[in-house]
This record gives structure tokens, C-alpha cells and sequence, in this order.
């Protein structure tokens, strides 16, 4: 099939998260050359770390990967496809030259870790399969909370398929195999989209960017993946794009404790309540199902990490006659208070022994996610323009694809026709039919409750352990 893409083309992706960077690794495979990649965050410094101020979502410290989707099953096939390559990264990253390891925030290299074919936790059948593959250990955590009476009943999946990723590593990964490909990566004010620069006499075709230090650079191809930032650079966007804050607390075991380190090393990720839809539970629906995402930490880095499921703020924007939720970065990183309180009341429940330790407290960090209409990736090219495509919409849960999502751009390039070119396209509203995130409002001013500037932050006294918190050791549950 015809294509005005030739390996020559010169392309400029705005973005470096996961789908700036694995439409950048996807094309490089591809034997495209002359890639140029634009960020205003300088990740050669903070090295996509939320605890070195990276505020992409995609460099969190780590993601779940799982394969299962109940109804979605080309989405469990892009996941098998991926994992296949992240256990190859796994073991190529210690192929790195020394110089290029040296360049990792720390000397803990491993990109993904075994966490625990799925066992029901109310099927007697199930629970001895676990027991003879020695993976009901993993249960000990259900069973020490039971014990001491944080839970009453308990049904869920044991899931040893799903595994743990190092986001922010991975990310700086790729970024090292770009570089070795020649890939140019631009930072700060030069690489800061904005406003792309149009061909004079159509209005259709797109012939590069302009930078916030006022260069212009020229292209054949402009991709924006620019995450949660995404709905403010391509207006088309609104309706079917959003930024949301991601309630995520994290919790540093001390370096002094390393037995404890060990200890919840081991730890299953929990996923507790979240089954109901975010719609449902922006719309009140379904009481008490918002529910908390848990994750373990690493033996060398020891840091925990809570991931609430409040209802997720928004940052509306007035961008012409309309208003865009956009992410909003304050420096200090506060949270709503309320967050706070709940992460504190889950440390409680989980790791009384950590939360107890002279000193300790909790860090946070704003992370804005990229809600999409109806949880599907948007990965074609804008209506109305010939040679700018966006690439988005992760929806909570595009990290795990990092290997893989690039491979749909390569298709549009190449004018292919195949399941994930349906799937990702730009779909008319009459397709679109399920509304996971509330989307299809349009004033997003509307629901004061969502909107970041209403709510109440944390102070620094909040992130502290007081004797008030730990009084309620023994009283606070999982509700």
C-alpha cells in the first residue's frame, strides 16, 4: 500500500512517556532515521523518578502488568506480546555499558519482577493448587489481616501471572537504546511544544514545531504523546481525552531496616475494591468501592506506594469557549488531605511495623493521568490533517504496552489495516458508546467536588505518623 512515509522522513514526537518513547523505539525497529524527540521535563536529570520531580505518569517508581481482560481480549494479546519483549529487556539492560549503567539512578537494574495463571480465593481447589506450588505464601498477608481482625471476608484472584514493573527505569531504558540509535532527545525550553507550525497555503498539513525558545524545527511527520497535556495541544481531543490526578502516597522503609525491607519485598500487589467503573464512582454509585491499589517494594530502593481511589480531581483550563482539564504541577506536591488521611489509615492497616518507626512519613507526588473515553488507546491521525497523529489515551492502564504501542503508529505510516488500527482509531461519538470517566459532559465545571482548586491540601504535619495516627493501630480496618 501507498504511503508518503518514506525511512527518510523526518519525524518529531512530542512526549517522552510511554507513547513517545515506544513510538520512537517501534519506529527505530522499523529503520525510520531521523526521529527527534521533545520534552519540556529534562529526564536525563530526573530519570523519569517521582521523587526526583518527574511528573509523567508514565515514570512512576512502578506499574502491575497483567494480562487478563475480561472483554477485551486483543488487549491480553498485545499484553502476551509485550511481556515477551520485557523479559528480553530484562535480561539485555545488563548488557549496558558500564558508562550507560552508571547513568541509572541507583545500580538496581532489574526491569520486571515475578509477582504471583490466577487461584480464587474461595475455591478450596484453587487455594491447594496455590499451597503445591508454593504460592499460598503469598496469602500470609490476607491471613496476618484476619488475624488481627483489619478484615471479615475476603473473595478476590490470586493472579501469578501479573508481574511488577520498574516504570521509572524502564522508561530511562528505552531512552538509553534511542540515544544508541541515534535518536535526538530535546529538553527545557527547547523542548517545549508550542504551537506546530503550519504549511503555508494548506490547512491540512503540518510542517514542524515551534519550541518555547522560540526556534522552529521542521518535519514530515508530527506524533503528539504527550500524555495528560495531550487534550491541550490537540483541542479535537476534548470529549474523548482528559487529565485526572493519580492519588498516589509513597512510604520509604529505612535503609537501617532491611529485614523489613526483605519482609515486604515479598508482599503480594493488592488491588482492593476497585472493580467499580470511575464513572460509577464520580456519580456516587457503588459506596465504598473506590477502593486502594497496594504495592510492594523493592529490596534496594524500600519504598511502598498507595494508589487511592478517591474520586479523581480535575484541573479545568479555559482554552477558547471551552474548559480542559489539565495537569497542574505545584512544586510543593500536595495532595488533597483527605487522600493523605486514607493512605495513612492503609499503612496502618498493612505495615503497623513500618508506620511505628521513629521518623517516618509519607511522600507524595503529582501524577496526572490520561483518562480516555471509553479506555481505549487513540493512536491515529488527527481529522482534518495529513501528517499529525496523536498517540494517547492510557486510561490507567497503558504502561504495561511500553514494548508494543508504537507498533500502530508504524501501521498509520505505512497505511495498514489490521486489528489494532480499528481498535485505536479516531472513532466517530455515534462509536463511541461506554463512558467510562464522564467524558461526554461538556462543562467540566460543573462538578465542583472534581475540581482541584476546591479541594483542601495536606500540610507537611499531615505526612507525619503523630501519636493520634498510631493510637488507632489496633481500631482502624479495611473497610
Amino acid at each position: 500500500m501507498y504511503s508518503q512515509y518514506t525511512k527518510e522522513s523526518r519525524i518529531i514526537i512530542v512526549g517522552s512517556g510511554v507513547f513517545g518513547l515506544s513510538t520512537a523505539y517501534n519506529l527505530i525497529k522499523s529503520g525510520y532515521r531521523y526521529i527527534e524527540v521533545f520534552d519540556r521535563t529534562n529526564y536525563d536529570n530526573e530519570k523519569y523518578s517521582p521523587l526526583r520531580q518527574s511528573d509523567s505518569a508514565s515514570g512512576d517508581i512502578n506499574k502491575f502488568f497483567r494480562i487478563y481482560y475480561e472483554d477485551k481480549s486483543l488487549y491480553s494479546k498485545l499484553a502476551i506480546e509485550a511481556l515477551d519483549i520485557w523479559n528480553t529487556w530484562n535480561v539485555e539492560i545488563q548488557n549496558l555499558s558500564d558508562e550507560d549503567k552508571a547513568r541509572f539512578i541507583d545500580d538496581d537494574l532489574e526491569l520486571i519482577r515475578q509477582s504471583w495463571t490466577q487461584y480464587s480465593l474461595t475455591s478450596e481447589r484453587d487455594m491447594l493448587r496455590a499451597k503445591l506450588t508454593g504460592l499460598d505464601r503469598k496469602l500470609d498477608v490476607i491471613k496476618d489481616l484476619r488475624r488481627r481482625g483489619k478484615i471479615s471476608t475476603v473473595s478476590g484472584t490470586l493472579d501469578s501471572i501479573g508481574k511488577m514493573l520498574k516504570a521509572d527505569k524502564a522508561c530511562f531504558y528505552v531512552k538509553i537504546l534511542l540515544e544508541n540509535e541515534g535518536v535526538v532527545f530535546h529538553y527545557g525550553d527547547e523542548g517545549t511544544f508550542v504551537s506546530p507550525i503550519h504549511s503555508p497555503g494548506s490547512a491540512t498539513t503540518i510542517k514542524g514545531i515551534k519550541t518555547k525558545d522560540g526556534k522552529e524545527h521542521k518535519a514530515d511527520l508530527v506524533v503528539v504523546s504527550a500524555g495528560p497535556w495531550t487534550t491541550s495541544l490537540i483541542p479535537q481531543l476534548q470529549n474523548r481525552t482528559q487529565a485526572s490526578l493519580a492519588n498516589i502516597v509513597y512510604l520509604e522503609i529505612p535503609k537501617s531496616r532491611q529485614d523489613l525491607r526483605d519482609k515486604y519485598s515479598e508482599y503480594p500487589h493488592i488491588q482492593w475494591k476497585t472493580t467499580s467503573s470511575e464513572f460509577d464512582r464520580n456519580e456516587g454509585k457503588f459506596a465504598g468501592e473506590g477502593g486502594f491499589a497496594f504495592f510492594p517494594n523493592t529490596k534496594k530502593e524500600g519504598i511502598l506506594k498507595v494508589n487511592t481511589r478517591q474520586t479523581k480531581c480535575l484541573n479545568p483550563i479555559k482554552i477558547g469557549d471551552t474548559y480542559i482539564s489539565v495537569p497542574k504541577t505545584l512544586g510543593d506536591e500536595k495532595l488533597p488531605k483527605d487522600v493523605i488521611q486514607e493512605a495513612k489509615d492503609i499503612f496502618l492497616t498493612l505495615c503497623p511495623d513500618v508506620v511505628s518507626l521513629p521518623g517516618v512519613k509519607l511522600q507524595s507526588k503529582l501524577l496526572w493521568y490520561t483518562d480516555a473515553i471509553n479506555s481505549d488507546f487513540i493512536i491515529d491521525f488527527v481529522p482534518g490533517y495529513k501528517n499529525l497523529l496523536v498517540a494517547t489515551g492510557g486510561a490507567s492502564h497503558a504502561f504495561k504496552f511500553l514494548p508494543v504501542l508504537g507498533k500502530t503508529v508504524v501501521s498509520r505510516l505505512l497505511g495498514e489495516e489490521n486489528c489494532y488500527t480499528e481498535l485505536f482509531r479516531w472513532k466517530s461519538e455515534e462509536d463511541i458508546i461506554v463512558d467510562n470517566y464522564g467524558l461526554k459532559v461538556k462543562d467540566i465545571t460543573v462538578d465542583k467536588r472534581r475540581n482541584f482548586n476546591n479541594v483542601v491540601l495536606f500540610d507537611e504535619n499531615d505526612l507525619i505518623f503523630d501519636e493520634n495516627d498510631l493510637s488507632r493501630l489496633k481500631s482502624v480496618t479495611l473497610a
